[in-house]
């Protein structure tokens, strides 16, 4: 039994021997490329390593074909997530992680940024096959982290712009007119025709109106209603129709609602009125 356990001692270290001069070797190619490619093969180098103290072959090997590739100036791309077994949330976010890595990568981040670049694949790699292994959550928020704080330093080097606010929308507005009539008139007199060309020139497209007519107290209820209705039909015709959204809103009040109060019977300019509301 202790001959089979001094064997077992042996065949390990002489594994674990081979792994190091692989490793050893692989540091020591002369890189066919920049300092992306060699940030990538140093980082490659170093999870290899790891992989080996812990005794997983396969990862180590893994990364020592990617080390190898990028030496001869012919990089892997960052590892595919769809052919990793990953569960939430890691997957999720990984997926999102490589988008932004791979855009970042096409976007010359190897040109700008190529040190940062390097080692946010790297570590983006490593946080891949963490992840799938499950079973390290500290190793997980590590390889993580490092990528994370690789790529502010990528996007930072790149320029990249924060997303623009949203203007918050502008609330409408509504502005008040009014146009007076002459006595017992429903025309427009020449006060009443600047007030509506004024008006017509404030108005936006788009915009809300709606009207309301009036009359002083002279005459009879009856005849005033009459006279407010066509008095509101002027104004409304004179509007431009081409700016406003819908139809325009009408409300006759006659003598009702005076802006002057008077004795019933009375006359009186200011009550003589279409009051325009306009909202845009």
């Amino acid at each position: 039994m202790k001959t089979l356990k001094r064997l077992m001692a042996v065949s390990l270290a002489a594994v674990l021997a081979a792994a190091c001069a692989d490793t050893s070797l692989v540091s020591q190619m002369k890189v066919n490329g920049g300092a992306f490619e060699t940030g990538l093969r140093d980082g490659y180098v170093k999870l290899a390593d790891e992989e080996y103290d812990q005794i997983d072959w396969n990862s180590g090997d893994d990364y020592v074909e990617r080390a190898k590739a990028a030496a001869m100036g012919k990089p892997t791309a960052p590892v595919e997530t769809w052919n990793h077994k990953l569960v939430e949330p890691h997957k999720g976010q990984l997926v999102k992680a490589r988008a932004d890595l791979v855009a970042a990568l096409k976007a010359s981040a190897t040109k700008k940024a190529p040190a940062d670049a390097a080692k946010a694949q790297v570590m983006f790699d490593c946080w891949v096959e963490q992840a799938e292994e499950n079973i390290q959550p500290p190793d997980i928020a590590a390889c993580r982290k490092g990528f994370e704080d690789a790529m502010k330093k990528v996007n930072a080097a790149m320029g990249a712009k924060k997303p623009a606010k949203k203007k918050a929308a502008r609330k409408p507005q509504t502005f008040k007119y009014v146009v007076y009539f002459d006595f017992n008139s429903s025309k427009l007199n020449k006060a009443g025709k600047a007030a509506v060309d004024f008006m017509n020139s404030e108005i936006k497209k788009g915009a809300k109106v709606s009207i309301e007519s009036f009359t002083d107290r002279a005459g009879s209820v009856e005849y005033n209603y009459i006279l407010a209705t066509k008095r509101a039909k002027t104004v409304s015709a004179a509007i431009d129709a081409s700016k406003v959204e819908g139809d325009i809103g009408v409300i006759v009040s006659g003598e009702e609602r005076p802006a002057v109060a008077t004795k019933d019977g009375a006359k009186q300019a200011l009550n003589r009125r279409v009051e325009v509301s306009v909202t845009q």
